[in-house]
């Protein structure tokens, strides 16, 4: 048997290790005979951009250690025509198993080249195995990327909070934006840390909540009372009303996908003339490789592991799904999931995950992702200042 993987869409800091723990696991098994790549997602499978991949284990393995996707990933709209032509390609490379790597818009893929296998009668067992930085992946506990991104955004937070802390005078504002689509799951982890209302970061805005620049101003103007160092977490895909969409032809995801964050801060500077400044870590959310959590890198792998598994049991139409089977300490399985019950669907952070008032996670959102985390991050450190020392 003869497999062929593809990555597609943004990397995740562990999206390497699904693969070589997919090549490994191939490698080990008697009925697979070769394992192919298709080049910078299924463009390389439509322009005979394949890679042979059973000689390529140790670079593989070192891949892991690195960001981005070694095999390349892509955006390419595929067309009708081109899933014909991708299932043509895959019988004459006689191909018996499919494994795709992707987020949301790559299930979708799958799923649709499954559908044709089957109602083309062809024996081609298809399996999706998930990544996505933005954990908004239905029917799985969490998707590998997700704790590493919300690693890096944690301790991040805990480090800018020292610098910001070091100045009381004059007033500043801090605005982070932050990645993560249309879901609030990174985000909402940047308050991981919070026990009061007050404490760093002090507004955090979801991207599943409206809101407008006189309640951000409202907002503002109460924790200035308070604090004269005020940090302001934004989603990427922030609704922001009164504030028209960036959607073009070239960019026709919803709202905004970067950049909200600039407008924002000269809303705040014309209404408070107060100084305020903007980071955006875009990127290094799933590029340092520094902070990538340990229990991501093992997950993500063993997920490529069981991708093979369950293709060679007959599995397809499926995703590798993670199943928490308990809590504390932390312990999960592997599931199979129907590619038709997620295909299109975005996982939001449920509405009792968060408090509204207090900006922060609720006690189920501390839960669900603090037993993920942590051994790597110390939840209960608290920032030193000149007043820790009289």
């Amino acid at each position: 048997m003869n497999i062929l993987v593809a990555q597609s869409g943004g990397p995740t800091p562990v999206i390497n290790s699904s693969l070589y723990g997919l090549l490994a696991q191939a490698l080990k098994e008697d009925q697979i005979e070769n394992v192919y790549a298709s080049a910078n997602g299924l463009e390389g499978l439509l322009k005979n951009k394949i890679i042979y991949l059973n000689d390529k284990i140790d670079l593989i393995n070192r891949a892991r250690e690195q960001p981005g996707a070694i095999l390349g990933g892509s955006r390419y709209e595929i067309t009708s025509i081109d899933f014909e032509r991708i299932v043509d390609r895959l019988i004459e490379l006689s191909i018996h198993i499919f494994c795709y790597i992707g987020g949301n818009g790559s299930s979708q893929t799958i799923g649709k080249i499954h559908e044709l296998c089957q109602a083309r009668n062809v024996d081609i067992r298809c399996i999706f195995i998930p990544k996505t930085v933005d954990n908004d992946i239905c029917g799985t506990d969490h998707t590998p990327g997700y704790l590493s991104a919300a690693k890096f955004l944690i301790q991040s937070l805990h480090n800018l909070e020292a610098d910001i802390r070091s100045n009381n005078s004059p007033a500043q504002i801090e605005i982070i934006e932050v990645m993560g689509g249309n879901a609030g799951w990174l985000i909402g982890a940047s308050a991981l840390r919070k026990e009061h209302k007050n404490d760093f970061p002090q507004l955090v805005y979801l991207p599943e909540n409206e809101i407008t620049i006189d309640k951000i101003i409202a907002d503002l103007n109460r924790v200035l009372e308070a604090d004269s160092n005020v940090v302001i977490m934004v989603p990427d895909h922030m609704k922001l009303s009164t504030f028209s969409s960036d959607i073009t032809l070239n960019n026709p995801r919803q709202k905004y996908n970067g950049g909200i964050s600039y407008r924002l801060a000269q809303e705040i500077q014309k209404h408070l003339e107060i100084k305020t400044s903007i980071t955006i870590p875009n990127k290094l959310y799933r590029s340092s490789m520094n902070q990538v959590s340990q229990q991501d890198l093992l997950e993500a792998e063993m997920v490529g592991r069981e991708a093979v598994k369950a293709a060679l049991n007959g599995v397809s139409g499926k995703m590798i799904g993670i199943e928490r089977t308990s809590n504390r300490p932390y312990h999960y399985r592997f599931i199979h999931v129907e590619l038709s019950e997620i295909s299109g669907k975005e996982r939001k952070l449920p509405p009792d995950f968060w408090d509204d008032d207090h900006f922060m996670p609720t006690e189920k959102f501390k839960n669900y992702l603090l037993p993920l985390l942590e051994k790597e991050i110390n939840s209960e450190s608290k920032v030193l200042t000149t007043d820790s020392l009289y």
